[in-house]
């Protein structure tokens, strides 16, 4: 239920990148900075990482099996995702809110646990 429960949570939040920037991310202000927008500047990336992560927890969850490394894959994303937005928290003048970093981090953290669990359960 976990792998599966947050693989559509994972494909639920890089549909959302697909939609209108206001469900996303609030309008910075001029001359500040944003290291999430700069990746996606990059092509889809949140989109394409987040889905993909998120159909395999879902595979893993269907197919019992796979649940480390798709919890493994998850926490890498998070991790950069909560990164991005806290390195832009501290670049931006004057500062944003660290919130959702501080949020995406835990998640990542909780990612790693879950993949520890899975695999002390032998869960693979």
């Amino acid at each position: 239920m976990t792998a599966a429960t947050t693989g559509i949570m994972h494909v639920t939040v890089g549909l959302l990148y697909i939609g209108p920037e206001e469900l996303v991310r609030r309008p910075l202000l001029p001359g500040q900075v944003s290291a999430v927008v700069y990746i996606e500047g990059i092509g889809p990336v949140w989109t394409v990482t987040f889905v993909i992560t998120g159909l395999y927890l879902i595979g893993a969850a269907v197919r019992k099996k796979g649940f480390v490394p798709g919890h493994i894959a998850a926490a890498g994303i998070w991790g950069l995702y909560g990164g991005a937005i806290l390195i832009s928290a501290l670049l931006t003048e004057p500062p944003v809110p660290v919130l959702a970093g501080t949020i995406a981090s835990f998640v990542a953290l909780w990612h790693v646990a879950t993949a520890r669990g899975c695999s002390e359960r032998g869960l693979r």
